[in-house]
């Protein structure tokens, strides 16, 4: 009982002088330090961040800690403070930015959107992309035109060549969708109906209330049509991230991500290809490398987009990806790059 007492009297001393220390102001240092200990920052990192936050202008740097939006524009201050100084490219300033943006990514992926899934076919949207496995035919590509409370009404899958007289109807498959915002599914069903909508060849597939959650978002991409370069290569070690000097294969990244990217290259191209990417993102140039983990080839137009898992960049890379993907550079990508909060469909 008598250790009880002392104990009591130093939370109240310290909760006296927080409040004594708030003043006027509308944050408490104790608070902000230890929420900065909290999450992984220790006391002159804490202390670089207060400064920003103060330079820019935020009413209670604790809210750093708590706020994405606040957490970028000290980031974004950083960046253009290091840059400025010449020092963006030093180990420790390399280091301390990697440790801010994967808090940022902590952050992020704490919010509610990416928690919440679906249990029920029924609640897939209309132009959802999904894959059709049918044992005989292998895996492929169709779009979701219609939701009904009956069935789901998806347009003819491509991607095989079909036998002579062959009948959808009747057969089972195994469909998978990327859900944005969320993650993976699976879920088997039968195909009732082999059909015309409005002169165009459709299935209905049969609702399932028994849909499989699969791999969860893993990473944030900046979507894009950026012209590019891509490399086959022999080994995806040694010097990965070193740019070529003589022109690739064209291609068009479509989205990019520290994971991996999309690419839409003229042709086929084979899953398991290892393969490097060198795209302009604005005045900084991205290099990955990676391996091919999918391939969905357009007959009509003679042209494959390539889903690129790739190996793990550099935190310099990554950072510098990174910047892009969340929008904290001095200025917003003006060579077609839009942000958006969805993510690589291949981690």
């Amino acid at each position: 009982m008598l250790l009880i007492f002392p104990i009591i009297i130093l939370i109240l001393i310290l909760i006296a002088l927080s409040l004594f220390l708030r003043g006027n102001r509308r944050y408490s240092p104790i608070e902000f330090y230890a929420r900065a200990k909290e999450v992984g920052f220790s006391v002159p990192e804490a202390n670089l961040i207060k400064r920003t936050a103060a330079l820019a202008e935020c009413d209670d740097p604790t809210n750093v800690f708590w706020s994405i939006r606040e957490l970028d524009t000290v980031i974004r201050s950083l960046t253009q403070q290091y840059r400025k100084d010449g020092v963006d490219k030093k180990r420790d300033t390399v280091l301390f930015m990697e440790k801010l943006y994967d808090f940022r990514k902590k952050l992020e992926f704490e919010q509610p959107k990416y928690h919440l899934g679906i249990r029920s076919s029924r609640m897939i949207r209309m132009n959802q992309r999904v894959k059709i496995l049918l044992p005989v035919l292998g895996v492929m590509h169709a779009t979701v035109m219609e939701n009904t409370d009956r069935c789901i009404i998806i347009t003819l899958p491509s991607g095989s060549r079909l036998p002579a007289n062959f009948v959808w109807k009747g057969h089972q498959v195994s469909v998978y969708f990327w859900r944005q915002d969320d993650a993976g599914y699976v879920f088997d069903t039968y195909i009732l109906e082999e059909l015309r909508v409005r002169n165009i060849p459709v299935l209905q597939l049969g609702h399932s209330d028994s849909l499989f959650r699969t791999q969860k978002r893993k990473s944030l991409r900046v979507r894009s049509q950026l012209p590019a370069y891509l490399y086959l290569l022999k080994h995806l070690y040694g010097a990965y991230e070193k740019p070529e000097r003589v022109p690739g294969m064209k291609c068009i990244v479509q989205d990019i991500s520290e994971d991996g990217a999309a690419i839409l290259i003229g042709g086929k191209a084979k899953v398991g290809m290892q393969v490097k990417i060198q795209v302009w993102l604005d005045d900084d140039q991205i290099v990955l490398s990676g391996v091919v983990k999918g391939s969905e080839y357009q007959a009509a137009k003679n042209q494959s987009q390539l889903h690129i898992q790739a190996m793990q960049p550099s935190p310099r890379m990554r950072n510098l990806i990174r910047s892009h993907v969340y929008n904290t550079r001095e200025q917003r990508s003006s060579n077609g790059a839009v942000f958006d909060e969805t993510v690589f469909y291949s981690k």
